[in-house]
């Protein structure tokens, strides 16, 4: 069997697995969102997604965080108002960088190649602000 009859073979079967998992009524729905977004940047795909969907504000957070992050961070802790499923999407988003929750932050001076993620943090001077953000800012980490 050629690596073309194989892949249509596999995709078939992933087709008819999702149509089984679905309630039927809720096949054009998903259809319409696949369509819509389908064309579209992996960001904005992921935007619509359901891994977002519990804060899609953070996801646009970590975006902008991202694209401004210097290649020579080591790692980046996440501090603000998040929960364990925050901490998930900003491990899986900014990897292969290491993403400590803000406890880590406070068991002593962070080295000088981290960055601070401050979700809906917006520091009142710009002491120690690495990037301001929509969403937050990314902070050096203080020395003391």
């Amino acid at each position: 069997m050629t690596r073309r009859r194989v892949a249509a073979l596999a995709a078939g079967l992933l087709l008819l697995l999702v149509i089984a998992s679905q309630p039927l009524s809720e096949l054009p729905r998903r259809a319409r969102t696949l369509a819509a977004f389908a064309p579209k940047e992996l960001a904005v795909r992921r935007l619509g997604g359901s891994g977002t969907a519990f804060d899609r504000r953070f996801f646009s957070f970590l975006e902008n965080a991202r694209r401004r992050i210097p290649p020579q961070t080591a790692a980046v802790v996440l501090r603000g108002d998040v929960s364990q499923l925050h901490l998930y999407l900003a491990t899986y988003y900014l990897a292969p960088l290491p993403v400590y929750p803000d406890a880590f932050s406070h068991q002593g001076e962070l080295p000088r190649d981290w960055l601070i993620a401050a979700y809906g943090a917006s520091p009142a001077d710009d002491a120690g602000v690495f990037a301001r953000l929509p969403e937050g800012a990314l902070l050096a980490p203080p020395t003391r």
